[in-house]
């Protein structure tokens, strides 16, 4: 058995532009699904419609139109990168819950798939940003540049 010498100082090196492109192509295919779903939703309204009443949701109607169009309006926020961490952490209960009407209560194993697919590229974004690709480093490029002016 190997023994393991903590006096060794070990660091990880990270290549920004890989890190980067990655962090785009996690926020590209996640919100470009979750733009995919709520599209579904709202071409197949009367169906979500009626999952929505029949899951005994109050306001049946502007709760199905409000949940669909945020989730549209979240999938493509995260494609641009535009408050990435901020829509990750509401990406996730609210992907869950237009699912849930989606599939009108139905727990089966693509509900479950579709929930799990959506929780690792939402941690992942939630954690660690979005990267250089998108329009939150660009803010913040003309935050620190305005603050920084000399």
């Amino acid at each position: 058995m190997t023994k393991i010498n903590p006096a060794v100082k070990l660091h990880c090196n990270i290549d920004e532009k890989a890190f980067s492109k990655a962090m785009f192509f996690c926020r590209f295919f996640t919100g470009a699904a979750m733009v995919y779903l709520s599209l579904g939703s709202l071409f197949y309204w009367r169906e979500f419609l009626v999952n929505t009443n029949a899951l005994g949701f109050p306001f049946v109607v502007s709760v199905a139109f409000s949940f669909a169009t945020a989730e549209l309006f979240l999938g493509l926020f995260l494609i641009l990168g535009w408050h990435t961490r901020l829509n990750a952490l509401f990406a996730l209960p609210l992907g869950t819950l237009c699912a849930i009407i989606f599939f009108a209560g139905g727990y089966n194993k693509v509900f479950v798939a579709l929930c799990l697919m959506q929780l690792a590229p939402l941690c992942t974004l939630l954690l660690l940003g979005p990267g250089m690709i998108s329009l939150d480093f660009k803010r913040s490029q003309r935050r620190a540049s305005r603050f920084f002016r000399g």
